[in-house]
């Protein structure tokens, strides 16, 4: 599929998101030096067998904080040309590989009835990275100008989304995902009144229903972005609720506050990362029609 992706509001969406996944990485990489992200860092290296890294947490926190910050204080700062080009592409790099932590033991759940894969725990944040990764990615081509390295960002978008929203959308289903989300529906006056009618796991399966829906719009967006776009708007008006969840729960650290965001937190921030990789496939979507009309008015 080849998208027009030179036009301005393609350019726009990059230059975005080049500021957004700066502010995300220097808001997440300044916490890491604090004892309540070690303490986090350290549980998720021993859930993954790693005892010894995980007693130098302490100072492997703040060492990937200020790696992290340092990406994205240059993405957000830095004017388009080669600085932002190569801390986008430091960038992809980095969001890439927290995947690796799908790996670990630690990113599944285990308890009875669950044995581990498919049913994902403390990994569902990790499945975002795919998204955000290629979000960089878009980025980095950008600046760089390479046609073939936009396509490729919008199909890693595209996969991130489809990752998401199938994976979690599934999970769903599940009671232990469905007690999980209980917690932050039934704080939220958006969602509460779901459990009236529909009781736990029912909420749950509706919710479930309709990312499962959403995702299969989405699907669609190669060969059928006008089919996709009902999709991608659906999933841009998905994350706009999930982070309606920071004004109805703790989602920060207990004990910091505001602008201090707990493991909840930048969970639901990360979709914001996510929204922006839809709407940049509703872009190029876009982009792709006007041109695809263009030409044939031309060939009439």
């Amino acid at each position: 599929m080849h998208v027009a992706m030179e036009r301005a509001p393609m350019a726009r969406v990059w230059a975005v998101s080049a500021r957004a996944l700066g502010l995300a990485m220097l808001w997440f990489g300044a916490m890491r030096a604090f004892p309540f992200e070690a303490a986090a860092l350290g549980k998720s290296l021993a859930g993954a067998g790693l005892p010894a890294l995980a007693a130098q947490a302490h100072w492997l926190s703040p060492a990937s904080g200020a790696l992290e910050g340092a990406i994205g204080a240059t993405l957000l700062i830095a004017p388009a040309g080669r600085w932002r080009r190569d801390a986008a592409f430091a960038a992809m790099l980095f969001w890439a590989a927290g995947l690796l932590g799908l790996l670990s033991p630690a990113a599944w759940i285990h308890e009875p009835p669950y044995g581990g894969f498919p049913v994902i725990g403390s990994g569902q944040t990790l499945l975002k990275h795919l998204g955000i990764a290629g979000l960089a990615l878009g980025v980095f081509a950008h600046e760089r100008g390479c046609a073939r390295g936009r396509e490729r960002a919008l199909w890693t978008l595209w996969a991130g989304q489809l990752l998401v929203l199938v994976w979690i959308g599934l999970m769903k289903f599940t009671l232990v995902e469905a007690e999980g989300v209980a917690g932050l529906m039934r704080s939220s006056p958006l969602f509460s009144w779901l459990y009236g009618p529909l009781g736990v796991q029912g909420a749950s399966d509706l919710i479930g229903l309709i990312e499962l829906l959403t995702a299969a719009l989405i699907a669609a967006w190669p060969w059928r972005p006008q089919v996709a776009r009902w999709g991608l708007f659906a999933a841009v008006f998905t994350y706009l609720l999930t982070n309606t969840f920071l004004l109805s729960l703790p989602g920060w650290q207990p004990g910091y506050g505001f602008p201090f965001v707990g493991g909840t937190g930048q969970f639901l921030l990360k979709d914001g990362l996510l929204l922006l990789g839809a709407v940049a496939l509703l872009r190029a979507g876009a982009a792709d029609r006007r041109s695809g009309s263009g030409r044939a008015a031309a060939a009439a």
